[in-house]
């Protein structure tokens, strides 16, 4: 004769195991971008390029920031975090500094170093 009662108990233990095991799985598919920080990718320029003019545009996007910095000096991205900034190098080389810091405090730095081709 089967015991109706362990198997229904078993079923629910079950249920309530799987239900316990995705919601921690997702709890730390949200969590790992918070624990990674801030980054930044730079589209238009790569490190050690010569730029064509005096005046260039440097274009990319800051993911997890609450704030970037270019220069020091804070520029606006839109809502999913691209930015586009119009500078001015200088001879015999300009190095551009972009500043990302996340609602904890951490930061990440990306430097760029580019020559014009005067």
């Amino acid at each position: 004769m089967i015991n109706h009662t362990n198997t229904g108990k078993k079923i629910e233990i079950g249920i309530f195991l799987f239900i316990l095991i995705v919601a921690i799985l997702y709890g730390m598919f949200r969590a790992v971008p918070l624990l990674s920080g801030p980054s930044i990718e730079v589209y238009s320029l790569k490190d050690g390029e010569k730029v064509a003019s005096t005046t260039f545009e440097i274009s990319g996007r800051a993911l997890r920031a609450k704030e970037i910095t270019l220069q020091g000096k804070p520029i606006s991205v839109n809502t999913e975090g691209y930015f586009t900034e119009r500078l001015v190098a200088s001879s015999p080389y300009t190095i551009i500094v972009l500043v990302a810091t996340d609602r904890y405090g951490r930061r990440e730095i990306k430097k760029l170093n580019l020559m014009p081709s005067l």
